[in-house]
């Protein structure tokens, strides 16, 4: 297997176990906790501290150069949140935060310096993901007794993360810094959107299949088939039009499937087809700082996208049509921006 691919699958096998942990710790403590109050200010700080945390990070592993320290210590972090799990549940959720953080941008530094051209390495990279926190999720609900058995598995990608040969970043060849707070440009700030608004559109998705475990399985299954095989269509043709025909048939497909799941999984899958485009074009972007490229799209837009479902207002009308309707409508509205922009960056 060529080395690039190995990076990939072998960040991707990491990303999915950092999100089953997640999913477990999380999903464990809603079932076991009876104050409603203290669960949701968990999930907000993971939200927080996992996702938020990853511009920071990114910007630490940027500055240092050094991906498979982080990565090695993200994987330490995990092994660590499965041992707190059995002593205080909330050590373990904060581990497991600090680790998904560095992970995410550590993986997506790692495919982007493998191939800069690449969106089916960013698939196979961030495919895993959901298909690792739905599962956890629902082995946490159902009290699974083997957690510990992960220990096993991080400490074979640990190993396997040690002899694996990583890029460098002189492989960039470039000089000129191009950070965040430098840039301000119509672009990154209309790509962070259309980011925000599909993971908000996809949080909704979720909400609505909450409680049946048939739906989130292939929900999870139909993520993860979209984004893998996205990233590999748009390696294949031309990103502006692959992305154009996924956002407008996904809109259409999961307004019209809410109660049909072949529908409705066709909707996902096409929902998150477009992750890998994005994470390249942000990336691209952003030139010489991959990892906080990818703190930015896998990251902060995600956070964007994340806090609405935490307002209880927001909880009561995720069922109504109209509310469906104007996220589809925000959806493509913010990906045709990013679509008609001048920049040709992929």
């Amino acid at each position: 297997m060529n080395n690039k691919y190995k990076t990939a699958v072998l960040f991707g096998a990491l990303h999915g176990v950092n999100d089953f942990i997640a999913g477990f710790l999380l999903s464990d403590l809603s079932v076991s906790s009876f104050n409603t109050q203290t669960v949701t200010v968990s999930f907000l700080l993971y939200t927080v501290i996992a996702f938020g945390g990853q511009l920071p990070a990114g910007i630490i592993v940027d500055k240092f150069k050094r991906i498979k320290i982080f990565s090695l210590l993200s994987v330490v972090f995990m092994i660590t949140a499965i041992l707190c799990f059995y002593i205080n549940i909330f050590y373990a959720i904060f581990f497991s935060a600090v680790a998904s953080a560095f992970i995410h941008v550590c993986g997506g530094a790692a495919t982007y310096l493998s191939d800069n051209k690449s969106s089916a390495l960013s698939g196979i990279f961030t495919s895993p993901g959901v298909v690792g926190l739905i599962i956890g999720g629902i082995a946490g609900a159902a009290s699974f007794s083997f957690f510990y058995v992960f220990i096993a598995v991080l400490i074979v990608l640990f190993l396997l993360m040690i002899r694996l040969h990583l890029p460098d970043y002189k492989i960039l060849k470039t000089t000129q810094e191009n950070t965040l707070l430098d840039t301000h440009d119509f672009f990154m700030l209309a790509l962070l959107l259309a980011i925000a608004f599909r993971s908000l559109l996809w949080n909704v998705m979720h909400m609505i299949c909450q409680n049946n475990n048939t739906w989130l399985y292939a929900i999870a299954l139909s993520a993860f088939s979209g984004k893998l095989m996205g990233g590999f269509i748009a390696d294949k043709t031309d990103w502006k039009r692959f992305v154009l025909v996924s956002m407008i048939s996904s809109a259409i497909l999961l307004n019209a499937g809410k109660n049909y799941l072949p529908v409705f999984c066709l909707g996902v899958a096409l929902l998150q087809s477009a992750v890998p485009v994005a994470l390249l074009l942000m990336q691209q972007y952003l030139k010489n700082s991959p990892a906080t490229g990818a703190g930015l799209s896998l990251g902060l837009s995600i956070v964007l996208g994340g806090i609405p479902p935490y307002i209880e207002q927001f909880r009561i009308y995720k069922d109504n049509k109209i509310l469906l309707i104007l996220l589809s409508i925000a959806f493509l509205f913010t990906n045709f921006l990013v679509i008609r922009s001048k920049k040709n960056l992929v």
